[in-house]
């Protein structure tokens, strides 16, 4: 059975904006190798980066980056 509900284009209109609100607010966090394919360096570079202050929240055995927290890093660190 198939059901079908129509909604009006200016409700599905307002819950995508909505979503895309919340998605940019959000904290975006990657982990070393995400994060180097995001600025285009090798893991090495991110481990050295680390030893030099880049911030980091450990999570279990992992260490995840927030990129805002990162870019402003690379931005003070340039």
């Amino acid at each position: 059975m198939n059901l079908s509900v129509g909604v009006p284009e200016e409700v599905i209109e307002a819950i995508a904006s909505r979503a895309a609100e919340l998605i940019d607010t959000r904290r975006r966090f990657l982990s070393k190798t995400a994060l180097a394919e995001h600025y285009g360096v090798g893991e090495r570079t991110i481990r050295t980066w680390r030893e030099k202050g880049l911030p980091g929240v450990r999570v279990g055995r992992e260490v995840m980056y927030e990129v805002e927290a990162v870019d402003r890093w690379i931005e003070s660190h340039g």
